[in-house]
């Protein structure tokens, strides 16, 4: 069941940031090596989210396929088996650096990206934050359809972490570049998502969002989801 555009772009406001803590400081620093959390938690951060049904794709899907999960609205003070945050572009560099610092203690975490829905100042600001924290080089979105509303290139996206599959982007995708880090899937050939492996935990990234098409039942987004929940 394809997702319209129109559903997308209803969903591009927000609110202001939400304070974690004193500025300039990250509030997850963990002295010591903690022990991991069992389980996921899928990190709905509300208003500051520009696609709400992204994160009642991953609830349905995650729910559907067993998943030990539990939906909150804030970055556990402790690290976890396995985070999702959908859709989520509104973090800034405090954000960034509590889930580092989740990510550096033995997390894995998927960061599915909504920036592409941003004005051109917040993408600014959201791609220097993750380029401090996790040396991630976004490029500027790629819309999928022309001014008619019709689809000017083929709307797949090639994954190849970690199964190979082909999913359906019907919105804008994100490309995503960086040292050190494994290209996982293109859109054509341009790279739209990547994996990093940082201390004893992976962060996985998503140019292009799953969620939505998740809340359709699309059978591919499904598999990919799984397969990743598998490997956490």
């Amino acid at each position: 069941m394809p997702i319209s555009r129109r559903g997308f772009l209803g969903y591009a406001a927000g609110a202001s940031a939400m304070a974690l803590g004193g500025a300039g400081h990250s509030v997850c620093l963990f002295a010591q090596a903690p022990a991991i959390l069992p389980g996921f938690r899928l990190i709905d951060f509300g208003r500051q989210t520009v696609l709400p049904e992204s994160a009642a794709g991953y609830e349905r899907a995650l729910s559907r396929m067993g998943i030990n999960y539990e939906r909150v609205s804030e970055l556990p003070g402790r690290p976890v088996q396995g985070m999702v945050l959908p859709a989520a572009p509104r973090m800034d560099a405090q954000h960034m650096a509590c889930l580092k610092d989740s990510v550096e203690a033995g997390s894995t975490v998927l960061l599915e990206s909504g920036v592409a829905f941003l004005g051109p100042g917040e993408f600014d600001s959201y791609k220097r934050s993750i380029k401090s924290a996790f040396g991630l080089s976004l490029d500027a979105p790629i819309r999928l359809w022309d001014t008619a509303g019709s689809f000017s290139q083929s709307p797949y996206v090639d994954y190849g972490w970690p199964l190979k599959i082909k999913v359906r982007d019907f919105s804008r995708i994100v490309p995503v570049g960086g040292s050190g880090l494994e290209e996982i899937a293109w859109f054509q050939e341009t790279p739209v998502a990547v994996k990093r492996r940082m201390g004893r935990g992976t962060m996985v990234f998503l140019g292009s969002p799953l969620g939505p098409h998740l809340l359709a039942d699309d059978r591919e987004s499904a598999r990919w989801l799984q397969r990743f929940c598998s490997f956490c």
